[in-house]
């Protein structure tokens, strides 16, 4: 009965005298019942083994797949065009995901916990928003560059040069920077005191600016610039082949009346002459055709490329500043 009152003084004494003390574990209290302090569970090897296994396989095929990408380009001499700079940028940044980012991600995704500190989980956020950021950029450009291919096929090599390719890849990784670097800076949330936890920033004008640069305006950018890669094309091919018909059809009949005798003998030099203008207009407008031709193709490609791309971004990127404002309201 003594040692009983003599606790409880104690403790009366205790929790008067140390109020940071209580606080502390009323706090502590509070976190472990709503969540928000991760304590490490039992690693599960049951999942982990099958999740580790799928997501490393998923990893080492995004790595080798753009290595290859690269190495395509580099060592043969007749890829080395503008285009494939800029899918050789785009491979760039992916090669950059999946060795930087990718691997982080599936050590979280198994251990269900934050391993590496706080400084870290800053940095891994900031380079998978860089990554990211630079992958959806690369295919704006790309998509510019399909424009301008199919609207001025022949043009092309003047209107893009490799100078200006570069410059374009250099501007995709500034603007990138520009985005990402924002929360290094501090423009986030207070950080969690939890080091176990690495969320993505809940700071909503962020969430916002970073949602628009990374993916809404280099979206409408993308679908604009393939509309009109549609509207041209369907228009150029009708007049190409339209223009070829025609050119056979005169070319047809001016043999004609070759054989036909048709023809004085006077005229035969200006009849050489006209047929060899015949034959040199339906020669560029053939390899105008095939020119164009070959421009639609890769256009198409790439557009199936950008449309899986952005259906796999787009959830992401609906949910990620709906959800902070969200929360401010």
């Amino acid at each position: 009965m003594n040692l009983s009152t003599d606790n409880a003084t104690n403790l009366w004494k205790y929790n008067s005298s140390e109020p940071d003390g209580a606080a502390s574990s009323l706090a502590n209290f509070t976190n472990n019942s709503t969540g928000n302090h991760t304590e490490p569970s039992k690693l599960d090897l049951t999942r982990a083994i099958p999740l580790g296994l799928v997501l490393g396989a998923f990893i080492v095929f995004a790595i080798a797949g753009n290595i290859l990408v690269i190495l395509s380009v580099v060592c043969n001499r007749h890829l080395r065009t503008p285009t494939n700079y800029f899918i050789i940028n785009l491979a760039i940044a992916d090669l950059l995901l999946g060795t930087t980012v990718l691997p982080v991600s599936a050590t979280l995704e198994i251990l269900d916990y934050w391993v590496f500190g706080r400084i870290f989980c800053d940095i891994w956020a900031a380079v998978d928003v860089l990554c990211c950021t630079a992958s959806i950029m690369s295919l704006c450009v790309i998509s510019i560059d399909r424009y301008i291919g199919v609207s001025h096929p022949l043009q092309y090599p003047g209107i893009v040069t490799e100078k200006r390719a570069l410059l374009a890849m250099l501007g995709v990784w500034v603007l990138s920077v520009v985005i990402s670097i924002g929360p290094l800076l501090g423009w986030k949330q207070p950080p969690l005191p939890d080091d176990k936890v690495c969320p993505i920033t809940e700071e909503p004008f962020y969430a916002l600016f970073s949602s628009l640069g990374s993916f809404y305006i280099p979206l409408v950018v993308i679908l604009v610039m393939y509309c009109r890669v549609y509207i041209v094309a369907k228009r150029t091919t009708k007049n190409l082949e339209a223009g070829v018909m025609r050119e056979r059809m005169s070319s047809g009949e001016l043999t004609l009346r070759i054989h036909k005798g048709s023809q004085v003998h006077d005229d035969s030099g200006s009849t050489g002459t006209a047929k060899g203008r015949g034959h040199h207009s339906r020669s560029s407008l053939t390899v105008k055709l095939l020119k164009f031709s070959r421009e639609k193709k890769a256009a198409k490609t790439l557009g199936v490329v950008v449309g899986m791309f952005t259906l796999c971004w787009l959830p992401f990127f609906l949910a990620l500043p709906i959800g902070r404002f969200h929360r401010v309201f």
